[in-house]
Parts: structure tokens; C-alpha cells; sequence
């Protein structure tokens, strides 16, 4: 009776008519755990929307805002959202046409290195065109080759005359003649006697003939020399056969033609050539 008693009096204090209802009101743990974390949510959203109001407190101050423009200021703000969402989008497709144009440049500056390095070449091609055109190359190419055989006459004509004359070149492509035992002066080749001119006539011949041994296609086996020995006295006579005798040893034949004893006497392979008489031996 007691407890019945304690049981109504707690029952009076509550919305519950009967045990019945207090019966089916009942939830399960699971219903009630469900119903806590829904509360916590609540109290989170509470928690976050003071939070937001106190940032907008300390915005305003003071100052009220009505529904009107609260209104136009959600208004403003959708439309600077779509306008920063549509400039966000631009920014993208910019981005990737940034990013185009750059491999478009480097693209550009390789094109424009090789444009340049060809332009280079085309402009030798340009120069070499106009250096071979006409007789420009020829000459170049006959300027050096003279050079050349002016050396090595020079050297010959040295060994020739025991280092009296040489022969050099002057600005014109002309012969000059360096006199060594006068000093080394330089005078024109017309101030030669007809033996000196022999001797720089040989030389020459020599050099030229030496030159188309070391390029032509076939070696040159046989070299001639006509007349000029009259002209030389014994001891030149005798340097120039001994000079033309080292020449026969390096597999060229020297053919002299010549009516100077001297000479008939020096060479060991001769061919005599006699005039023909009325009477027909000859």
C-alpha cells in the first residue's frame, strides 16, 4: 500500500494518465541514444549560430538592419557569388590558355633559334655564291697555288745560286727577286742577266712540275728542258746538271735538249741529232 501509495503520488506529478501510457512511452537505448546526439547536434548548431551572431554584433555595433535590406544584402551577395563563381570558371579556361601560349613560346624561341642558325648559313651560302661566281674562286685558288710554287722555286733557285737570289711575290701577283748577298734588297726580275733569268726560269719549271707530281691523278715520269744552257758559265753549268742529275734519281727522267759540249759530256744517256744532208744521211 505504501508503494502503491509513493506510485500514484509520482504518476500525479507527471502528463502520464495511467501505467499504460507509461508503458508505451517507453523507447529503446537505441531510440535514446539516436534522440542524445540530436540534441548535441542542436546545441552545436546553437553553439556555431551565437558564434556567427557575435561576429555579426561586432560588425554592425549597433546598428539595425531590417528585413528589407537584409533582403537586398542576400541579393548582392547571391550575385557576387555568381559573379566569383563565373570568373573562377574564366580563370580556369585563361589558365589553360596561359598554359598553351607557353608551350607555344618555347615552341616560338625554338623556331626563332633555328631560323637564326639557318639564316646564318644562307648568308655563307650567299658569300660563297658570290666569291665562286665569275673567276673569283679560280683566282683565289691560282693566287694560292702561286704562292705555293714561288716557295718552293724560291728554295731551288737558293740551292741554285748558293743562297745569292730568292724569289718572292709582290702585291700584284708579279715575281720579285730578294738579292740576299746585297742586303736582301728586292728588285724586278728584268734586272737579271740571261744566265740569273735561266737559272729562276728552271727553278720555277722545277716547282711547277713538282706541284702537278704531288696532285695530278698519274705521276709525271718525264720533264724536258730546252736550250738556256748557253747562257751559264762552268760553274753555274755544273751546278745546274748536278742539280738535275738529284732530280733523275727521284723517278723522273730530265730530257735536255742542248748543244753545249759541256752538257753532251755530263749526261751518260744521250740521243745525238745530226742534220740531214742533200745526199740523205742524217
Amino acid at each position: 500500500e505504501e508503494a502503491l501509495a509513493r506510485w500514484r503520488r509520482a504518476l500525479a506529478g507527471t502528463v502520464f494518465a495511467d501505467a499504460e501510457e507509461v508503458r508505451m512511452s517507453m523507447a529503446a537505448k537505441a531510440q535514446c541514444d539516436e534522440w542524445d546526439e540530436a540534441i548535441r547536434l542542436y546545441w552545436r548548431q546553437v553553439e556555431q549560430a551565437e558564434h556567427r551572431r557575435a561576429q555579426l554584433a561586432a560588425v554592425i555595433g549597433e546598428e539595425a538592419v531590417s528585413a528589407e535590406q537584409w533582403e537586398m544584402m542576400q541579393q548582392v551577395y547571391n550575385e557576387l557569388k555568381a559573379h566569383t563563381e563565373m570568373m573562377t570558371e574564366q580563370l580556369g579556361a585563361v589558365r589553360g590558355k596561359v598554359a598553351e601560349l607557353r608551350k607555344k613560346h618555347v615552341r616560338f624561341v625554338e623556331l626563332e633559334a633555328r631560323q637564326a642558325t639557318l639564316g646564318r648559313q644562307i648568308e655563307r651560302y650567299k658569300q660563297l655564291q658570290t666569291l665562286l661566281r665569275g673567276n673569283s674562286f679560280v683566282e683565289f685558288m691560282a693566287e694560292e697555288q702561286l704562292e705555293q710554287v714561288t716557295i718552293m722555286a724560291s728554295e731551288r733557285l737558293q740551292q741554285l745560286t748558293r743562297h745569292r737570289y730568292a724569289l718572292e711575290l709582290d702585291s700584284q701577283g708579279g715575281f720579285l727577286i730578294r738579292d740576299d748577298a746585297n742586303g736582301g734588297v728586292r728588285r724586278p726580275v728584268s734586272t737579271l742577266s740571261g744566265g740569273e733569268t735561266f737559272l729562276t726560269s728552271l727553278s720555277l719549271a722545277l716547282a711547277l712540275s713538282a706541284q702537278i707530281q704531288l696532285r695530278g691523278e698519274y705521276p709525271l715520269r718525264f720533264f724536258f728542258l730546252d736550250e738556256g744552257f748557253g747562257t751559264l758559265d762552268a760553274e753555274l753549268l755544273d751546278t745546274v746538271v748536278s742539280a738535275l742529275e738529284k732530280l733523275h734519281t727521284q723517278q723522273l727522267a730530265v730530257g735536255v735538249i742542248s748543244h753545249v759540249q759541256e752538257i753532251r759530256n755530263r749526261l751518260p744517256r744521250r740521243l745525238i741529232v745530226e742534220p740531214a744532208e742533200p745526199s740523205g744521211p742524217g
